[in-house]
């Protein structure tokens, strides 16, 4: 009786799950993405999801989505402007110069819907004329 009991509290925590899941928006936000990058049907994606996480877990993915986009498409700033170079290494620039220029490039292309490349391009822009007040003493 009380294994059956479990089984019965097990497959309703794993429908719980899969309704979570199956949210427009962890499905649009988290399942899909995932899916392509690492070549994975969607039923798979989901299982794997559903076997490590929680249902608070799978609640908050999609926030976590949204964390994880802002810090990818930072990361790929800091590499398509070499801010980590710029920055980290030869500190031609400040840490705290180059942080604005990468969140400033972030904000357009995420809350303001800029291109990336336009985005991009207005972060080269601010860089160089960072670069350039420098050199000419103004800074």
């Amino acid at each position: 009786m009380e294994l059956e009991m479990e089984k019965v509290y097990y497959k309703s925590i794993l429908r719980q799950k899969y309704n979570i899941v199956k949210n427009r928006y962890v499905m649009e936000e988290v399942i899909v993405p995932i899916a392509k990058v690492l070549g994975l049907s969607l039923e798979e994606v989901i299982e794997l999801f559903v076997r490590e996480y929680d249902g608070a877990d799978l609640y908050e993915s999609h926030a976590f989505a949204e964390q994880a986009r802002m810090a990818c498409l930072g990361r790929k700033v800091d590499i398509d402007l070499g801010l980590c170079w710029i920055c980290d290494f030869y500190r031609l620039i400040s840490k705290k110069e180059g942080d604005l220029i990468r969140k400033k490039v972030v904000e357009d292309v995420l809350l303001n819907n800029v291109p990336y490349k336009e985005a991009l391009k207005r972060g080269r822009e601010l860089l160089l004329k960072l670069l350039k007040s420098r050199e000419e003493g103004v800074v």
